[in-house]
Formats: C-alpha cells, sequence, structure tokens
C-alpha cells in the first residue's frame, strides 16, 4: 500500500479528503495531512529524520495530492521544492483553476494528474489509479538498476577505471540516476555495512538466520534514504550517496538494538570518486578486520586519516594461568572476566593473535582441568563444538563470550561437585611433597603442579595447615632424614642428598635447628656411636 500526503488551505476539503475518500480501497494510507506548502515541507523534514520504527518501513509518502492555490507557500512553489528534493515522490495537483498555465507547470515538474474542483470521486479513482501504476512502475525500475548497477560493481571491484573506463562511465551514470545526483556527478559519499561474525550467525546462532534477514532487511530500506546499498557479498554492502551518511548510519545501529551488536559501518566523510571504489574497499575491508578483531562490532568507523594503530593500554599484571585455575575453583566469575580482559590484551600484542590465544587457552583448560576430572568431562559438550565456535568466531568479543561462557560452565560444574576442592589442592599438594621431597623442589614447581597462583597457593596451603609450604617440607625431610638415621647406615652426606639438600652442611644446620641436635648427635644418641 502507497502513502499519500494530503495538502490543502482549506480545513473542510482537507478533512473530507482525509476521512471520506476511500483511499484503502485505492491502494493508498494517508500519511499525514498539512494547510500550505511550507507546513507540508516540515512535516517531510520531520518523516525524513524520524527514528520512530513504525514509519521507518516508508518514511516518506509515496505521493502527494496537493491544491494549487494557498496561503504561504502555494502548491506551485510547494512542487518545485518537492520534486528538486523528493524527486521519486509523485504528485498531483488539486484545484478550482482550470487554467493552462497550471496545467504547464504540472507538466514541468511531471506531476501524475491535475484533478479540477470540486472534486469527483470516479475521476480521482482514475487518477489514482495511474498513479499507483506509476510508483509501482518506478519502484521496480530503480530496483532493478540497482540489481544491475550492484551485479557491475561486483564485477568490476577487481578493475581501476583506466582497464574498464566505459562500464565504469555507465555505472557512474547508473548511481547519478537512482540517487537523483546530476548525470556530470563523478564523486559520491562512501561507505561500507558489514554483517560481522558471519559464519557464527549462519551456522551456530539458533536465530541467526533470524538476525541477518533483519540486517538485510534494514539495509534495503536505506534506500528511502536516497542512499543506494549495493550487495557485494554474503556478509557487506556498498553504501552510495549524494548526502553524507553518518546520520543515516547512526540511525541504522540505533534502531536495530539487538541485531546491531553484529553490525559494522565504515564512512569515508568526504566525497570521493567513483573510480576509486575498488581502493576504497580493499580499505574499508582492511579497517573494518582489524577493529572488529580488536574491539568488536557494533561501531561506525570514520576511514578518513585511519591509522591501523592501538593505543596503548597498561597492565596490571601478567595474566597468570595459575590465577584463573584458582577462580574457576573459587567460583569466582568477575574475576575470570578481568583475567581473560588481561589475557586478551596479552595476546592482542603476540604472533598469531587473538584467535591462536583462544585455542591455546582452551586447550589447556581441557587437559589440566576437564581431562583430569571425569565429573567435569561427564558434563562438558563435545570439545569439537567448542572449537567449531571459536573457529567460526571473527572477532575478540565474540571470541571472548564464547569462552567467558565455557568457564563459567566449568566453574558451576566444579561448585556442584561434592568435597572440598581447596582441601583436595592441599592434600594435592603434601602428596606431591610426600612423594617428591628429594627433590629440589619450588613453590612455582608445585603451583603449576596444581594449576594454580604461587602467591595464592601460599596462602591456601598457610590457611588449611597452619604451615607454610617451606615448613612442611622441611618436617617431612628431617622426619625422613630421622628414618634413615635409625634404621641405615648411611653416611650423613649421604643423606642429606637422599632427603633434598645438596649441601650438607645447609642440612646439618636445618637439622640441628629443628631437633636440637647435629644429625651426628642425635645418631650417637640412639647407637651410642657416631657416624662420618
Amino acid at each position: 500500500m502507497y502513502r499519500i500526503l494530503l495538502v490543502d488551505d482549506e480545513w473542510l476539503e482537507l478533512d473530507t479528503l482525509e476521512k471520506y475518500i476511500p483511499w484503502e480501497e485505492m491502494g493508498f494510507q494517508v500519511a499525514g495531512t498539512a494547510e500550505n506548502g511550507k507546513e507540508a515541507l516540515q512535516l517531510l523534514e520531520r518523516l525524513e529524520g524520524s527514528e520512530n520504527e513504525e514509519e521507518n518501513d516508508r518514511k516518506l509518502p509515496d505521493v502527494v495530492l496537493t491544491d494549487v492555490k494557498m496561503p504561504v507557500m502555494d502548491g506551485l512553489a510547494f512542487s518545485k521544492i518537492l520534486h528538486d528534493r523528493y524527486p521519486d515522490i509523485q504528485i498531483v495537483f488539486l484545484s478550482g483553476y482550470n487554467d493552462f498555465e497550471y496545467v504547464r507547470y504540472a507538466l514541468a515538474v511531471e506531476a501524475c494528474g491535475y484533478i479540477l474542483k470540486p472534486l469527483n470521486t470516479e475521476e480521482l479513482k482514475g487518477t489514482m489509479e495511474k498513479v499507483r501504476e506509476k510508483c509501482s512502475r518506478s519502484f521496480w525500475e530503480k530496483k532493478s538498476q540497482a540489481v544491475v548497477t550492484a551485479e557491475n560493481f561486483r564485477n568490476l571491484l577487481g578493475f581501476s577505471a583506466g582497464e574498464k573506463e566505459v562500464l565504469w562511465e555507465d555505472i557512474c551514470r547508473s548511481c547519478n540516476t537512482i540517487l537523483h545526483c546530476g548525470q556530470e556527478n563523478r564523486s559520491f559519499y562512501v561507505g561500507m555495512i558489514t554483517i560481522d561474525e558471519y559464519r557464527f550467525l549462519s551456522g551456530y546462532e539458533s536465530n541467526g538466520q533470524d538476525i541477518l534477514n533483519t540486517i538485510d532487511t534494514a539495509i534495503r530500506r536505506l534506500s528511502n534514504d536516497r542512499i543506494l546499498p549495493l550487495h557485494i557479498n554474503d556478509y557487506s554492502y556498498l553504501l552510495l550517496s549524494g548526502t553524507e551518511l553518518n546520520r543515516a548510519a547512526s540511525r541504522l545501529l540505533e534502531q536495530q538494538k539487538e541485531a546491531a551488536r553484529w553490525i559494522t559501518v565504515c564512512l569515508y566523510e568526504n566525497r570521493r570518486p567513483l573510480e576509486q571504489m575498488p581502493v576504497l574497499c580493499q580499505e574499508m575491508s582492511r579497517f573494518r578486520q582489524w577493529h572488529v578483531k580488536m574491539y568488536g562490532s557494533g561501531h561506525i568507523i570514520l576511514c578518513d586519516g585511519q591509522k591501523e594503530a592501538r593505543k596503548s593500554q597498561e597492565k596490571e599484571k601478567p595474566a597468570e594461568y595459575g590465577t584463573l585455575i584458582a577462580c574457576l575453583q573459587n567460583g569466582e566469575k568477575e574475576e575470570i572476566k578481568k583475567w581473560l580482559d588481561n589475557y586478551f590484551l596479552e595476546w592482542s600484542e603476540r604472533e598469531g593473535g587473538i584467535g591462536k590465544g583462544a585455542f591455546e587457552l582452551t586447550e589447556k583448560i581441557y587437559s589440566s582441568v576437564i581431562a583430569v576430572n571425569s565429573a567435569v568431562e561427564e558434563q562438558m559438550e563435545d570439545k569439537a563444538e567448542l572449537y567449531g565456535l571459536l573457529s567460526a568466531a571473527e572477532g575478540i568479543s565474540l571470541l571472548r563470550e564464547i569462552l567467558e561462557q565455557f568457564l563459567e560452565k566449568i566453574t558451576d560444574i566444579l561448585s556442584g561437585l561434592s568435597g572440598d576442592r581447596r582441601l583436595e589442592i592441599v592434600n594435592r599438594v603434601r602428596q606431591i611433597i610426600e612423594k617428591e621431597y628429594s627433590e629440589p623442589l619450588t613453590m612455582e614447581y608445585l603451583a603449576e603442579k596444581v594449576y594454580m597462583s604461587p602467591n595464592y597457593l601460599r596462602t591456601l596451603f598457610k590457611d588449611y595447615t597452619g604451615e607454610t609450604i617451606l615448613e612442611y617440607i622441611t618436617r617431612i625431610r628431617m622426619e625422613r632424614s630421622v628414618v634413615l638415621l635409625k634404621e641405615t647406615n648411611m653416611r650423613v652426606n649421604d643423606i642429606s642428598k637422599k632427603v633434598g639438600y645438596e649441601n650438607p652442611s645447609h642440612y646439618c644446620a636445618v637439622f640441628r635447628k629443628q631437633m636440637g641436635v647435629t644429625p651426628n648427635q642425635f645418631r650417637s644418641k640412639l647407637t651410642g656411636k657416631g657416624a662420618l
């Protein structure tokens, strides 16, 4: 159904036109009324800039039915401005003046019809039938021309103007016709809209196809703003316009709400020659790919003077893997989010980038947390499914979201397991010490064994045992050395190495501090003789 704007200075006439003419039967819907040309132009400006979703489908009317003789701004002056400013709107004159000059003027502004007062309903129906046919023909001609232009663009994006000069000229003429620019025009405002994370949306998101359809429809509606959206491939559209694109792009993101998070818009603020399109498209694609990778979607990128340089961000400290494991075990979801922020910041500066970092982290989590805990492994999805999601993701925001959900699920599973996980960790450290006391144990080594930061493990162990890890190691070593002193004839130097001390003097000093006597004195008390 087409929309019609009614303009007449006579209140009764306007009321009759709006309420008592069967517009819907003729295929029209009244978009509004105005009492003179100036008021009508103001109404059109409001409709054009409207952000109301209900009006967004077809903001401007398709037809204006206007009286000729009106105060403030008459129908002739109004129609001239209307034709210049909104050339796609069809004009029908309504007048009580059967004057050739009015008819001649109607032809000059390409009016669809000229109806005399008093209004004859049958005459009106006949005229509006012709108007509807012209609207339909104009719509399909414009759509067909846009499709052909888009196809030509796709075929020419790999060539410069010098290589295909004649075809570029044809495209330029088509764009000028569609956008109502002068045929001598050779430059346009240029932009590109991309549907980011297209692989993820089309292959993994449950309502992905609905989102894609919503975005596609919204982009095509930009033609109502005198913007030509050219469908270049599955996920990108080139935008050409005779006017600046910033406002329309901002409105698109604001109105799409949930869908906007999957859209990135690249714009040039200044006009660019049409023959530069191959270079500009490559440039916009490069800027967009870098920006989405680093900052995610849902943004407008101004490409004039754009440099692929990222502002340095300060990190408090490296994202230690042990810290993440501790957060998982303690159910600290907010700390996990902070850890991921730091982790991705580090990987953005490394060779291989964020995607490689996401896979490395996932592999470590599977090997150190899931694979060693059957209760966790049973409740997790197939590893291949997670890898598929990560492979489909393009930018940091989606990768981070996938990993955050993955880690939160592990946290929830661990929280639901019976027993005190922290006590289990402490007992695991005890077991390692009791088994490997003869080795040069370090805090870093023990923390790595239980996937925890050294500082956190140090605090946890003290809280649960009442002694530090060093004190516990020393106590175990002394207990073992006492057994060796009692039950063997090993030399003190050999016992020192057996219990983890390379330096016998250091061993003797520690033994004396713990036992109050030297190892030799201890053995002498037991056997009545010393040992070297």
